[in-house]
């Protein structure tokens, strides 16, 4: 059983990783379960195993009598850790890329130098950037840095790497906590047309503010989702052994965006 167990497995991650890495486009038909059969050398068991989890975990539908597709995944991450872009996107089964809209030093901003806490007259650094699932937008997103932070992006290509990617494993600068704030808002023109709506259309905008140790703020940043493709859902847990006060409230176990899936 463990060895059929690890047939399945290997199958499933490698299946997985070709859909995340590009290698099938949503609405692709996977090969056929004899095909996959043939290529494992594992028997049809093992393959409609590994197929029932790839489809329990959103990446691929079945056509009754037809085969196995490839969905436009469920992004489905957990909040309660704080991720990256790419992280949420491997997680859903998209491959993430990002479109560098500018990357300059601009005037401070009173209230995003009060939020990094530094001071009021230092000079920003301001990335704008289309964040992309299989090459579509998802998201797009305004990050604010001190400079001391900014000044290490320059060299960098943001189009294949995050901030996160860039001051974790090329300076050692490590994200250790951050803050969300969600809320609704209206797309101005300049949003409206990276994120391909119309403008003043309603969209989700998430405030999100990283700090590595020290308490130090890392990047203040505004990203906006298209509510017609993403929505959050809050799972909570009630230990009914412990009676909760009401202050306490449920503990949260999991805030999570789940964007559409079109079969």
């Amino acid at each position: 059983m463990e060895k059929q167990n690890s047939k399945h497995e290997k199958v499933k991650q490698h299946l997985q990783n070709e859909i995340v890495d590009g290698d099938y486009e949503p609405g692709d038909q996977l090969p056929s379960e004899k095909r996959l059969c043939d290529y494992f050398d594992v028997s049809r068991v093992t393959i409609r195993h590994a197929l029932k989890t790839l489809e329990n975990e959103g990446l691929i539908f079945k056509k009754q009598g037809v085969g196995a597709f490839v969905s436009e995944q469920n992004l489905k991450n957990n909040l309660v850790q704080l991720t990256d872009f790419s992280e949420d996107m491997k997680r859903a089964g998209l491959k993430s890329s990002s479109r560098l809209i500018s990357l300059k030093k601009v005037d401070p901003i009173k209230e995003v130098n009060g939020i990094l806490n530094i001071r009021p007259d230092m000079k920003l650094i301001q990335v704008d950037r289309v964040r992309l699932g299989n090459g579509k937008p998802v998201a797009f997103d305004v990050t604010w840095l001190p400079p001391g932070y900014g000044q290490l992006l320059f060299d960098e290509d943001l189009t294949t790497q995050t901030i996160y990617d860039v001051l974790e494993e090329k300076y050692e600068i490590m994200i250790q906590g951050g803050s969300y704030r969600i809320t609704a808002t209206n797309a101005g023109e300049y949003v409206s047309k990276y994120l391909e709506v119309k403008p003043e259309s309603a969209v989700l905008e998430i405030d999100r503010c990283s700090r590595t140790t020290g308490n130090k703020k890392v990047y203040f940043q505004k990203r906006y989702y298209n509510p017609d493709h993403v929505s959050y859902v809050v799972e909570l847990s009630r230990n009914e052994g412990e009676p909760l006060s009401s202050k306490d409230g449920l503990p949260l176990k999991e805030f999570t965006p789940e964007f559409a899936k079109e079969q």
